[in-house]
C-alpha cells in the first residue's frame, strides 16, 4: 500500500544525519523498509538515474503506459515503505529522484536538504478527492464535520492528511483547537478507529479505499469540497547537475504516462492491484486520485505551498513558516512529447 508518512518533526532530525540517512537506506533492505529493483543494465551510454518509489508507485504506472520500453539509460528503482525514508536517501544522495507530497518536501527543503522541484501534478478541477478524506466507523454518531468539536481525530503530524482536516474544519466554522489531535502512523489509526480510542481518522489514498469499500467505514468529508493540491518529484542537486538528460527523459515519460491514465484508469487499477494486493476495487477508487494532469514548475507552487505552512503555524504544528526559495527549478518544464 503505497503511503506518506512524512513529519516536520521527523523531517527536521533527518536532513541533520545525512552521512548516516545513506547507510540507513542500505541497511532498510535487511529489515524489508527498502528493496532495489534494476533494470537490465544497457551496454554503454549515460550513467543511471536511481529513482526512489513507492510500491504500485511511478514504475508500475510507467510500465503500464508502455514508458519503460526503449528507455537509453538504465533505471535503477527503490521501492521505500514511506515519504521520510525516501526523503532521507534522496538528500543522502543514496536516490537520484523521487516522488512525494508537497508537506514532506517543504520541511526537508526548510531544514537543509539540497533537493528540488523538478515535476508537478495536479488533480483537474471538479476530479477526484473522494481519498483524501476524514473517516469514522459506520456506527459513528457523527454525521458532519461540524460534529467533531470535541473529538479525536488521528492523523500524522504535518501530513497532507492533517493538512485536509484543517482545511476542512476551517471551512466548517471550526479551528484547530477544537478537536483533540492524536498523532499516530496510518497503520495505528486504523486500528484506533476500529476499536473506538479515536473519533476519527483523517487520511488519504488506498486507507480510505479499504476503510469504505472492506471496512464498511464512512467519510464525513472529504477534498471534493478543496482546491486541488499540487504533487512533486524532486531531484537532489548533484544529480540535476550530472544527470539532466536522464532526469528530462524521466519526467516527460512520466508525463506521458500521467497523461495515459487518463483514459486508463481500469487498465492501470489491474496494474496497481497487482503490485500491492489491493482488491481491485479498492485500487480502482484509489485511481481516481491519481489522474493527475502535469503542471508548470513555477512560483505559484512555491505560494501555494506556503500558504500550506501558514496554516500548520497558525494551528500551532510549527512555528514559522519555512523559507522556500530556490525550492522550485523551472528549468525542467517541457511538454510531453
Amino acid at each position: 500500500m503505497s503511503t506518506d508518512e512524512g513529519s516536520p518533526a521527523a523531517a527536521g532530525r533527518s536532513w541533520r544525519k545525512v552521512a548516516i540517512a545513506a547507510v540507513a537506506a542500505v541497511a532498510l533492505v535487511a529489515v524489508g523498509g527498502l528493496v532495489w529493483r534494476a533494470r537490465a543494465p544497457v551496454a554503454s551510454g549515460p550513467a543511471a538515474l536511481v529513482v526512489g518509489d513507492q510500491r504500485g508507485g511511478a514504475q508500475a504506472l510507467l510500465k503500464a503506459a508502455g514508458e519503460l520500453d526503449h528507455v537509453p539509460y538504465r533505471i535503477d528503482w527503490a521501492i521505500f515503505p514511506a515519504a521520510s525514508p525516501l526523503l532521507e536517501a534522496l538528500a543522502s544522495g543514496a536516490i537520484d529522484t523521487g516522488g512525494i507530497g508537497g508537506q514532506p518536501f517543504a520541511f526537508a527543503y526548510a531544514s537543509g536538504a539540497k533537493i528540488k522541484v523538478i515535476y508537478a501534478g495536479r488533480l483537474p478541477a471538479g476530479h477526484g478527492g473522494r481519498t483524501s478524506a476524514i473517516v469514522v466507523a459506520g456506527d459513528s454518531a457523527l454525521k458532519r464535520v461540524e460534529d467533531l468539536r470535541g473529538k479525536k481525530i488521528a492523523t500524522v503530524r504535518g501530513s497532507a492528511g492533517q493538512d485536509l482536516a484543517l482545511q476542512l474544519l476551517e471551512r466548517h466554522g471550526l479551528g484547530a483547537k477544537d478537536v483533540t489531535w492524536i498523532y499516530l502512523n496510518n497503520s495505528e489509526a486504523k486500528a484506533a478507529l476500529a476499536a473506538g480510542s479515536i473519533d476519527a481518522w483523517s487520511t488519504w489514498g488506498a486507507y480510505v479505499g479499504v476503510a469504505l469499500l472492506k471496512d464498511k467505514d464512512r467519510t464525513i468529508g472529504d477534498a471534493r469540497e478543496l482546491p486541488s493540491q499540487a504533487g512533486f518529484y524532486a531531484a537532489n542537486e548533484p544529480a540535476i547537475a550530472t544527470k539532466r538528460a536522464q532526469l528530462q527523459d524521466f519526467v516527460a515519460r512520466l508525463s506521458r504516462a500521467r497523461i495515459w491514465l487518463q483514459s486508463h484508469p481500469h487498465e492501470y487499477a489491474r496494474v496497481l492491484s497487482r503490485e500491492t494486493g489491493l482488491p481491485e476495487d479498492v485500487a480502482l477508487l484509489t485511481v481516481e486520485d491519481l489522474l493527475t494532469t502535469p503542471i508548470p514548475v513555477d512560483d505559484n507552487l512555491r505560494v501555494e505551498q506556503e500558504a500550506i505552512l501558514e496554516r500548520y503555524r497558525k494551528a500551532g504544528i510549527i512555528t514559522k513558516v519555512p523559507d522556500l526559495n530556490g525550492a522550485f527549478d523551472p528549468s525542467f518544464n517541457k511538454p510531453a512529447g
